[in-house]
Formats: C-alpha cells, structure tokens, sequence
C-alpha cells in the first residue's frame, strides 16, 4: 500500500489524489476523442465534463457525509473539509448528472443550443469508465475499498484472495476487490470502444447497469462499508443506479423509434 507518493516539504501528495486527478484528465481527453466522431461541435463536451466535475465533487462529497453521518453529525465542521478525502462514487454520480442536465437545460433556453444529449452522455461513457478504473487503482494504492479476510476460504473465492492492505495499513490475505474491479472497468471502457451499432444514448446506460451490477457482487467481498436492511449502503446505490440505467435505456429506446421515420438513429463505432 502507498498511500503518499512523496512529500514536498509540509505538502503530501496522496496516491488517490493523483489517481483521481489522472482519471479526470484522461477521462476529459477520452470523451473529447469520442466526441470528435459523432458530434459536430465536439468542444461542448470539455464544457459538460468541467461541470460535471462541479457536480461531481459536491455529490461526491455530499454523498460521503450522508453515508458517514453518526460522525459528522458531532463534526458538522468537517463535512465541506475535502483536504482529509472521502467521496462517494454514487454521490458524485448523481452530482455530475444533475450538472450536466442543469448545463443543458440552461444551454438551450438562454444560449447556443448543445448536442443532443444522447450523443453528449455516448460522448462521456468510455472517458467515466476508463476514469473510475483509475480511481479503483487509487483505492488499490490507499488501501479504500479493500476487501474482507479471505484466510481460509475455499476454491473458487480462494482464487479471488492476495496479500493485500486494508486502509489502517493491516496487510493480510484479503478478496482482491480493488484490483476486480479495475479489470472490469477498464473491460467496459473497452467495450464502450469496440461498440459498433446501437441507439444513441445507450452506451452510458449500457455502462451504468453493467458498473453497478459488478459493484453489486464485488461489494459482499469488500470488508469496508454499513450495512442497511441486510445490504451495504452502496449495494442499495447499485440498485438504484440500475433502476437509473433502466429507465435511461427506456427512453433512448423510446426516443429512438419517434426519430425512425426521420432516418437513423443508432451510433456507429468510436474513431
């Protein structure tokens, strides 16, 4: 585990800080490259990414104080304190969603109108999935997101146990959650990529359901988390995400047959 990559003096430079740092540059770059080949004015999604990092921190965060709230109810002085970490993927989520739609709506009723919104969020799809595997390996270098004890576990969850630290720095046997659930990010990020024809809008439905459901299964060989009405809190999340990704594919699907007798209306493959 390392979680301080080095120090300058009195300032430390956390391994998530720049994993996470390194996920949204690369993320921003990727959704660009996407955009370049299925929108006209391709410079609108570096925009949508900027607001949906605004969006994304307070979620993130909100999401983080709400989850964590028996401790900051007695520190409410912390909640907006971000120099000590703890974000919330789900939070940040639904955050950076809310921004981009406000960023829209606003874009349309008082400025230049922007992409359509499926070609926008099919823009931003490989650059998230390819960011949160990024974010996995910092949680894998500060020890977040670390898996329970697997000593003694039997084929096959024994295939799935290594070496490995947990937050406080206790190195034992533990399910590898961390480094699942990188591959697997990185495998829809490739996915995303590879993806030939398919309504516009689905690609980010396609990621949100795939992630969550993945997120879903790692999380019961996670050894960190709360426990809500016989799930972790994030599992619940998970469902709703899916719930989300449901209701989005819905709509793209919908939408995708009121535009047939216009031409088509599916994507072709990212250049």
């Amino acid at each position: 585990m390392y979680p301080i990559l080095f120090r300058l003096g009195s300032y430390t430079v956390y391994s998530y800080t720049v994993a996470v740092a390194l996920g949204l540059v690369t993320g921003t770059w990727l959704a660009y490259r996407a955009a370049r080949a299925r929108i006209a004015a391709p410079g609108a999604v570096i925009d949508a990414c900027f607001w949906a990092l605004v969006g994304g921190i307070l979620g993130g965060r909100a999401g983080y104080v709400l989850a964590n709230w028996a401790y900051f109810a007695a520190h409410v002085d912390r909640a907006l304190t971000f120099t000590g970490g703890g974000l919330s993927w789900h939070g940040a989520l639904a955050g950076a969603a809310v921004a981009i739609a406000i960023w829209v709506a606003l874009h349309n009723w008082v400025g230049p109108p922007v992409p359509d919104w499926r070609d926008l969020i099919d823009a931003l799809a490989p650059g998230v999935a390819f960011g949160c595997a990024l974010g996995w390996i910092g949680c894998l270098l500060a020890g977040a997101g670390y898996g329970a004890e697997a000593a003694g576990a039997g084929p096959p969850l024994s295939w799935l146990a290594a070496d490995l630290s947990d937050i406080y720095g206790v190195d034992q046997v533990r399910f590898v959650t961390q480094p699942l659930m990188i591959a697997w990010c990185l495998l829809l990020w490739a996915l995303l990529q590879a993806r030939r024809r398919m309504p516009r809008g689905a690609g980010m439905a396609l990621y949100l359901a795939l992630y969550a459901l993945a997120d879903f299964g790692v999380a019961f060989l996670r050894g960190d988390g709360t426990w809500r009405f016989g799930l972790w809190l994030s599992q619940w999340a998970n469902i709703a995400e899916v719930c989300v990704a449901i209701g989005l594919g819905a709509i793209v699907w919908t939408r995708r047959d009121k535009l047939s007798a216009n031409g088509p209306d599916v994507a072709g493959p990212i250049e």
